[in-house]
């Protein structure tokens, strides 16, 4: 947790290190699997403490409050939905039913790995505080808007049909957290099935 100066005296390590972002890191997993097994409300810091072995006040250094814990793991999850739009790959490709099938794709394996943090995301998100439930609103509208950016263009391809825009955006969205919410009820699919018929799904309802 920390480490020894040459004066003998202990440091912690600088906020914007390798070390301090693995730290917190560990620190987040630790606490979201307490949010997910007792309840965000019902978890205290000091049994974050306990279950990171991390000193409750070394804990502070690398976290505030609970708060900022489930906003970040909420902001984890946006970011890496919202960096695949970015990505030269994806935005290099010009044909928008490939590009939605990219999405669903890549959604749904985020999806197999962010599971917990998904389900806490639709769960617990309302109890942070307005100021940080304000920015996560933000943010899964930008991923909303990113979808439906793309069903737009296929619709004046001539290749998408569909009445609403963002209605069909927000739907998209939802499906593509289907093994996070209903994965207690869907054991009989491998990943690779439901990545499939979840496709199948999507643009069957789009397409034109």
């Amino acid at each position: 947790m920390t480490r020894k100066t040459v004066a003998g005296k202990e440091e912690t390590p600088r906020k914007s290190s390798a070390l301090f972002l693995k730290r917190q890191s560990q620190i987040i997993k630790k606490a979201t699997k307490l949010f997910m097994k007792q309840g965000y409300a019902q978890t205290s810091m000091r049994e974050i403490s306990k279950a990171t072995g991390i000193d409750i006040r070394n804990l502070y250094y690398f976290i505030r409050s609970k708060e900022e814990i489930l906003f970040l793991v909420i902001e984890m999850i946006h970011r890496r939905e919202l960096e695949l739009f970015e990505k030269q790959g994806f935005t290099s490709i010009e044909d928008p039913v490939l590009q939605l099938r990219t999405v669903v794709r890549e959604f749904v394996d985020a999806g197999y790995g962010y599971g917990q943090e998904i389900l806490l995301l639709y769960r617990e998100s309302k109890s942070l505080p307005n100021r940080l439930l304000k920015v996560i609103l933000s943010r899964e509208s930008q991923v909303v808007a990113r979808i439906e950016e793309i069903l737009q263009r296929g619709r004046e391809n001539n290749v998408f049909r569909f009445e609403d825009a963002s209605f069909t955006a927000n739907m998209i969205v939802y499906e593509l957290s289907l093994h996070a919410l209903r994965n207690w009820n869907m054991k009989q699919y491998s990943k690779e099935e439901l990545t499939d018929l979840l496709e199948k799904h999507v643009i069957k309802a789009v397409t034109a």
